[in-house]
């Protein structure tokens, strides 16, 4: 049996070398989620931000971005304040750009949206003319170098829950505006899109994606900010939504959030992990620290008014020091709890949350907990975990029923947000199943999405994989107290985003052990356990039976997505009245997913056996 997992698979990345510059990478793409050199190498951009335009003597020569690429670094990000300092300067940029051209570093044009934080505000009403002249001197110097960030950091400017939709609201009207004039100047750019609340809600572009005809001219990526001293809690939105869009940290440091307040460094270091592959989807991300000046605060990596003799601060020397080691990627592994658990694809199949994948936080899950659920740091929260079981994990599973435990489904609890968790299951048959979830009757704000193998697992009735996340329903239609969270019930995942009557589907595209991750983007209410459903196989069982032939089911197909079953390895080919579209080798059930046309095709499975053509009608 065919056994896929993560791991596996970025073993076979191809990675750049980590010392390369501009001459060697060229123009940056993404492949998958992934960003990539120009012929395809996987790749990590690593460097400095500056400060504000107005601390010249940091970076107003080419000889100050020498000394960034001599201390490690190959990318700088430009930070263009708009409402703050000297507001827009066009000639300082063009030049920060030539500087960098130069040394073959990278850089971000970083458009600085901060107060006011709507980025469609009249403060910044320049941005149209910003990112023409820009882009056009970009094209015109015929410059591969060059990422744009679009808005710095959106935000509501109030503290709290970062899930903002709101605020998603006007970043994507505002990005339907700007992304088009870089679509038109610089085709195949690279653009880093903010998110909610300074750049932390990563999950709404998940839920609600960008849809503009620019996406396919485009190389978008979404922009993180971190400050160790007081942000871990968001640290595990990075590492979740890794598996499902491209991710670039713009901005972080080690400091807290105000730029001061001390060095964290083992938060520092704890993002350097997560951006270094151990996250969900085995995503390398690039990052830029903040900040390349002697403003005196924690977060400057230099001492005040020292620069010019270079005298590093404690936040300068760290990075230093994490900048000399280069490439030191490493990805989550884990392993079965006890075997995998097995979905034959016909009967209902319930899973066993207490039955996560062994090999603790950052590679068979990812857990923090708040002061409310744990005022010692990392612990077991639910009452299964306090009954001594698997001591020393952190994953919080509870009794759905306390009174009767050993019957009880075990759920999972006092979730935070971007926690996750693997289970490593073993799918006898390929497709797409529909799906249903145990919960409580709490309200809360239960955003989940689900992975395979690091990737996105959810699709709709039509197979389209548009909206990856759902909302957990209270099983009763809401309650208004604490009991409700001891009222339990089977549930259908609702629509966020997605048309009404949209059913969500969780897709294994191939037989064999996978790696099931459920994905919390927000704080949830508790999960009891996830219900596969199975399917009525008589049909394909009896064809099976009858002739020994391979089958291919469902035919007529909706959108070209159908499941082939053989008995033996076997080659798949789909041709249309044009010729060849698709080839690839399979053993036993797999899932083809081409979102083919509608019209006639011709199925031809061979194999050590025979030669079946197979005619397939797409809907």
């Amino acid at each position: 049996m065919k056994k896929l997992f993560t791991l596996a698979a970025l073993s076979l990345m191809a990675f750049a070398q980590s010392n390369a510059d501009v001459q060697q990478w060229g123009k940056l793409k993404l492949v998958g989620n992934q960003l990539c050199s120009e012929s395809g190498q996987t790749i990590q951009l690593r460097g400095w931000s500056t400060h504000g335009s107005w601390f010249r003597h940091c970076y107003n020569s080419q000889d100050d971005f020498k000394k960034m690429k001599d201390n490690g670094a190959n990318m700088a990000r430009l930070a263009m304040y708009i409402t703050e300092g000297d507001g827009v300067q066009m000639d300082w940029m063009k030049r920060c750009i030539d500087y960098t051209a130069n040394l073959n570093m990278y850089c971000i044009v970083d458009w600085h949206v901060l107060k006011p934080g709507n980025p469609n505000s009249s403060s910044y009403s320049g941005y149209a003319d910003f990112f023409r002249e820009i882009t056009q001197y970009v094209k015109g110097k015929g410059y591969k170098h060059v990422i744009y960030e679009i808005c710095n950091e959106p935000n509501e400017d109030t503290d709290g829950d970062p899930h903002r939709p709101e605020v998603w609201g006007w970043i994507k009207k505002y990005a339907n505006k700007v992304l088009p004039i870089i679509a038109d100047n610089d085709p195949g750019a690279v653009v880093l899109v903010g998110t909610p609340q300074w750049d932390q809600a990563v999950s709404l572009p998940i839920e609600d994606p960008l849809q503009g005809d620019y996406m396919s001219k485009l190389n978008i990526m979404y922009s993180f900010h971190y400050y160790a001293g007081d942000q871990e809690r968001y640290l595990g939105l990075l590492s979740s939504a890794s598996a499902f869009i491209p991710l670039f940290v713009s901005e972080w440091g080690l400091s807290s959030h105000t730029g001061d307040s001390g060095v964290a460094k083992e938060s520092g270091d704890k993002l350097m992990k997560v951006c270094g592959g151990k996250n969900l989807g085995g995503q390398i991300i690039s990052w830029a620290n903040w900040s390349w000046s002697d403003k005196g605060e924690s977060s400057g990596s230099f001492t005040g008014g020292g620069y010019q003799n270079m005298s590093f601060s404690d936040a300068g020397n760290w990075m230093k020091t994490e900048l000399a080691k280069g490439d030191h990627f490493e990805f989550s592994s884990s392993t079965a709890y006890d075997g995998a658990q097995v979905f034959d694809g016909e009967n209902d199949f319930y899973l066993a949350l207490e039955k996560y994948d062994k090999g603790g936080n950052y590679d068979g899950y990812y857990d923090f907990d708040e002061d409310w659920a744990c005022s010692s740091g990392l612990c077991n929260a639910g009452d299964w975990g306090k009954d001594g079981n698997r001591n020393g994990e952190f994953v919080d599973i509870g009794y759905c029923d306390k009174e009767h435990k050993e019957t009880s489904y075990k759920n999972l609890g006092y979730i935070g947000m971007g926690e996750w968790v693997k289970y490593t299951v073993d799918i006898k048959h390929a497709g797409d199943y529909e799906f249903e979830l145990y919960t409580c009757n709490h309200i809360d704000t239960n955003v989940v999405a689900i992975t395979v193998d690091g990737k996105n697992a959810i699709v709709d009735q039509n197979g389209s994989e548009t909206y990856r996340a759902f909302k957990l329903q209270p099983c009763n239609g809401g309650g208004t107290s604490n009991n409700d969270y001891n009222v339990w019930g089977w549930t259908e995942p609702k629509p966020l985003y997605a048309p009404e009557g949209t059913k969500y589907k969780i897709r294994f595209k191939e037989a064999g052990e996978h790696k099931l991750g459920l994905v919390f983007f927000t704080s949830c209410s508790g999960l009891g356990s996830l219900k596969l459903k199975g399917i009525d196989r008589t049909d394909v069982v009896e064809a099976k039976v009858a002739d020994s032939k391979p089958a291919i089911w469902p035919n007529p197909s909706n959108d070209g997505s159908f499941n082939v079953t053989v008995n033996e390895p076997s080659n798949v080919k789909v041709y249309s009245i044009q010729g060849l579209v698709y080839s690839q080798d399979i053993k036993g059930d797999a899932k083809i997913d081409l979102n083919l046309a509608s019209g006639v095709y011709f199925v031809t499975i061979s194999n050590a056996s025979d030669v079946v053509t197979t005619k397939l009608l797409v809907k």
